[in-house]
């Protein structure tokens, strides 16, 4: 048998290639995997040897070590991923997980902005410099598509379609078209034509959204510019937030739930489904402050 390095190594080239993992989602997996491996190799343990009952005692550290349930039931899902891969390429014999039972996920309802909120988000952001104009119409495009941040750096000029859509490569290399908004096309097309011309220096660059330094924006970029506008409005936000925010304020005037998973690019109604807690919520807040026996 090869080493345990070895069979993590053949198992991220497969989610890559084969299942199309995104490179968070492959961080992601390593980190688990990597910690997995750390864990048992305390035991003299090969990642190929392990049984159910070293499983358990791997979820009794995590516990132990207060990792809440959600962290705990996502390394429980790499785990069955990598064991089902050894099954399944006849590297193992048996999933050691096959029969165990994950924790029960906590619900946490995603953090979001009010529609006012938003408003004063996008108008906060200065017109008067060209990373100001930039950084607009970055906000405007991930609010008006609902689009994830990893799937934002990665679009190319030739992805902007006629008609105000635009061409996202999603998870798994699952292709989906969303769609501009007025204010969302009008910043773009400002950026377009005012910054993006001075900020490259390759003529050959196709990215959309370009650095000071004329190469593509990272995520970690774009996260700390959402935490500085965030800051000037009090309220602590990420690029997944507007994401939020997206799909909680296209289901509170009256959007179908399966329109919006959708545009969100997800493969299972139950992902968007949370959402629907949300609206729901915020019925409940209006009904006690507005009925007059609530």
């Amino acid at each position: 048998m090869n080493s345990s390095e070895y069979y993590i190594d053949l198992f991220l080239i497969y989610m890559k290639s084969e299942r199309g993992a995104t490179l968070n989602t492959l961080k992601a997996y390593e980190k688990d995997l990597r910690q997995f491996l750390s864990f048992i190799s305390k035991e003299g343990l090969e990642i190929y040897t392990v049984s159910k009952d070293i499983i358990r005692d791997f979820i009794v550290l995590l516990t132990e070590s207060r990792y809440n349930k959600n962290s705990i039931i996502r390394k429980l899902s790499t785990l069955r991923r990598f064991y089902k891969f050894m099954v399944k390429r006849g590297f193992m014999n048996e999933n050691p997980l096959v029969s165990l039972f994950s924790p029960k996920q906590e619900k946490v309802l995603p953090n979001f902005l009010t529609q006012s909120e938003m408003e004063r988000l996008i108008e906060n952001i200065p017109l008067d410099n060209p990373l100001g104009i930039r950084d607009r119409a970055i906000i405007e495009i991930l609010y008006s598509t609902g689009v994830r941040i990893g799937e934002l750096v990665q679009l190319d000029i030739s992805n902007i379609k006629d008609n105000r859509q635009i061409l996202i490569k999603g998870k798994g290399n699952k292709e989906r078209i969303v769609f501009l908004g007025d204010y969302a096309l009008k910043s773009l097309k400002r950026y377009l034509e005012e910054v993006r011309p001075k900020l490259v220096r390759d003529a050959g660059e196709r990215a959309l959204f370009l650095s000071r330094f004329g190469t593509r924006l990272t995520c970690r970029s774009i996260e700390r510019m959402m935490e500085k506008y965030g800051i000037q409005i009090g309220k602590d936000i990420s690029p997944h937030t507007i994401r939020h925010s997206f799909a909680t304020h296209l289901l509170e005037n009256g959007a179908d739930l399966r329109a919006v998973q959708e545009l969100l690019g997800h493969s299972d109604l139950s992902t968007t489904q949370k959402y629907t807690h949300i609206t729901l919520e915020r019925l409940k807040e209006i009904y006690k402050k507005t009925h007059p026996r609530a």
